[in-house]
C-alpha cells in the first residue's frame, strides 16, 4: 500500500504535469491523493518544495543511471552502454515528467537551472570526461569533444521523448513514437553515434 507520501508526490506529479508549477494548487493536489492539505504540509513546506523534490529524484534516477553504466565501461571499455542505458531509462520514465519538463522550459527554466544543473549536468559532465580520456586511445574518436557530446546525446534522446508526447494520435505518432518503436529508436542511435552518417570510402 502506498504511503501517504508516495500518494502525495504521485498527484503532485499529475498536477505540475497538467499546470505547471504557477498554475499547480494544493487543494487539487490534496484531493487527488486523498488526503487533507495539512499532511501535505506535514511532508514539504510548501508547493515549491515539493515541486523541487519531485525534480531532485528525476534528476537522482538518471544519475544513478549513468553512474552505473561508467562502472560498466570501465570493466568492458565499450562507451556505448552509457547512451543506450541512459536512452533507456529516459524512454521508460512516466509521460507525465515530459510534459513537466515542457512546461519548465517554457517558464524560463529556473528550477532547471537550480537542481538539474548541479544534480546531473556538472557531475555527469566531470565523470564523462574523465572517461573519454580514459578510453580515448582505444574506443573513442580522439576528435570528439566530450562535453558536447554529451550534450548532443542529451538532447536527441530528450527530443525524441518529448515528441512522443506531443505527436500521441497523429500519423507520425503511431510510424515514429510508439512504444513498439522505442528498442529501434535507440538501436539506430546506438549505430549513429558507433558509425556516424558518412559512409567511409571502401
Amino acid at each position: 500500500m502506498a504511503s501517504s507520501k508516495d500518494k502525495i508526490l504521485n498527484a503532485a506529479i499529475d498536477e505540475f504535469s497538467r499546470y505547471g508549477l504557477d498554475g499547480a494548487r494544493i487543494d487539487r493536489i490534496a484531493k487527488r491523493a486523498r488526503v487533507n492539505k495539512a499532511m501535505i504540509y506535514y511532508h514539504f513546506p510548501g508547493k515549491e518544495a515539493l515541486y523541487a523534490s519531485i525534480l531532485q529524484e528525476l534528476a537522482q534516477t538518471i544519475v544513478d543511471t549513468i553512474s552505473t553504466s561508467i562502472a560498466k565501461v570501465q570493466e568492458t571499455g565499450n562507451p556505448l552502454i552509457i547512451i543506450e542505458a541512459y536512452a533507456s531509462h529516459i524512454s521508460n520514465l512516466d509521460r507525465r515528467y515530459f510534459m513537466i519538463i515542457m512546461r519548465e522550459l517554457a517558464s524560463g527554466g529556473k528550477f532547471i537551472k537550480n537542481i538539474i544543473a548541479p544534480t546531473i549536468i556538472e557531475p555527469v559532465t566531470e565523470r564523462i570526461g574523465n572517461l573519454f580520456e580514459a578510453v580515448k586511445s582505444k574506443r573513442i574518436n580522439p576528435k570528439l569533444h566530450p562535453q558536447y557530446t554529451m550534450i548532443s546525446v542529451a538532447g536527441a534522446v530528450i527530443f525524441y521523448n518529448l515528441m512522443r508526447q506531443i505527436l500521441q494520435g497523429t500519423s507520425l505518432h503511431a510510424l515514429y513514437f510508439s512504444d513498439n518503436h522505442v528498442h529501434e529508436y535507440i538501436a539506430n542511435l546506438l549505430q549513429l553515434m558507433s558509425h556516424g552518417i558518412i559512409k567511409e570510402d571502401i
